[in-house]
This record gives C-alpha cells, structure tokens and sequence, in this order.
C-alpha cells in the first residue's frame, strides 16, 4: 500500500510538470465536448457508433496508454527501473503497478465519457461494461509498444503514427459487408469496438469479447517479453 501511495504521489508531480502529459489527460473531456456537439445533428445518427467506437472505445484506451507509457520512458531516462532492481521493489512489481494504474483509468475514463456524449442510449451502459473493460487492454498494448520499442519520448512520438492503424482499421467493419472483413481480426482493437457495435444493436456479443480478451492477453504478455529483454538490455 505505501508503495502503491509513494509512486501515485511521484506520477502526480510528475505529470502536473509536464504539459504534453496533463494534455493527454485532458484530451478525453475534448473528445466528449466534440461528441456533445454531434450529438445535435440527428442526420448524422448513422455514424453515432463510429464516431463512439473511435473517440471513446479506442482512442480514451490510447491515450491512457501514451500518458503512462511516456511517465514509463521519463523515469527510464532517468535509470529509475535499473535503480529499481537493486531495491526491495521488484521491476516486476513496479511494472504490476503501471499496468493496474492505466487498465483502471482507461476503464473508469471509458465508463464515465460513454453517457455524457449523448450519442448513446444510456440504458446500455451496464452492458458495455465487459467491452470497456477487454478495451482497456489497449491501454497495456499501447504502454508496452511505446517502452518495448522507443528509447525516448521522439521515438515515442513516431511510434504513436503505427497506432493509427489499430484506431482506424477495426472502423473499416463498418462500411465491409463481406466476411473477408473478419480478417481484421487481426488488429486486438477489433474485437472490442465489433462487440460494442452488436451491443449498440441489441445482439449478443460474448463471443467477440472472450476472443478479444484472449488476443489481447496474448499481445500483452508478447510484449511485455520484449520490454522485459530492453529494461535487462539497458541495465
């Protein structure tokens, strides 16, 4: 409990210094304001789900994952995590922390935007629960590309331009009417935002999700190996 007390204290400070951080946090209230005014052009209802799917499902997951991602590369920087290993904390267990911290926000950040957009029939909120939840997982996905792959926050930065791929192609099922669009499967974003979709049409969606929540699990422990290599690499 102390632990998880001191390092909450240090993100606090650390993000009020950074500006590109606290935007990141802010941006979400950005997005519900942009959904509000969308909310009052009815001629564009078809697109009400898209518009969910990528500004709530997918990007409020993204966005929790580059804020703590990019806390995870300044304290890096700053041989925080090789300190790390040489004290009672475990790099592991600091890891077990950042993880935790940015599932919990990206889902209470999702659950909380979800009804305030007005894009939605709120009487489908307790239903997206499981949804918000296997798209947190994208948070994790996000956070271990970014400390995996990039050596700093410009790397980072470059490594953000591949995540518009998963944000855009799970949106392409949306207009595809053939089965070839299954292939986009491929992308852990997919399953999560065609399980909203179902939902937001009154079908069942627990077979998207279990596929989902499996495929996500896989990428995430994927990488982790590969940031586990880089951080003993570093040290």
């Amino acid at each position: 409990m102390k632990l998880v007390s001191a390092l909450g204290m240090n993100d606090v400070r650390t993000i009020r210094r950074d500006s590109l951080l606290t935007y990141l946090l802010i941006a979400p209230w950005i997005l519900v304001l942009f959904l509000r005014l969308l909310s009052t052009y009815p001629q564009y209802e078809a697109f009400y789900p898209v518009a969910l799917a990528l500004f709530i499902i997918l990007e409020i997951p993204m966005l929790a994952g580059v804020a703590f991602g990019f806390l995870m590369l300044d304290e890096r920087d700053d041989r925080i995590l090789t300190a790390l290993q040489v004290t009672p904390v475990s790099v592991n267990s600091y890891t077990l922390y950042r993880i935790i911290t940015t599932t919990i926000f990206s889902f209470i950040y999702v659950m909380i935007t979800l009804p305030v957009t007005g894009l939605m029939d709120n009487s489908l909120w307790a239903k997206v629960i499981p949804v918000a939840l296997v798209a947190s997982l994208f948070s994790i996905v996000t956070l271990l590309l970014l400390v995996g792959f990039a050596n700093n926050k410009v790397e980072g930065l470059a490594i953000m331009k591949a995540f518009g791929i998963m944000m855009i192609g799970p949106l392409a099922d949306f207009w595809i009417a053939s089965d070839w669009k299954l292939l986009l499967g491929i992308l852990p974003t997919y399953w999560p935002v065609k399980a909203f979709w179902l939902i937001l049409e009154g079908e069942t969606a627990w077979l998207y999700l279990g596929i989902g929540l499996i495929y996500a699990l896989v990428w995430i422990l994927a990488l982790y190996k590969r940031f586990d290599l880089k951080l003993r690499q570093l040290g």
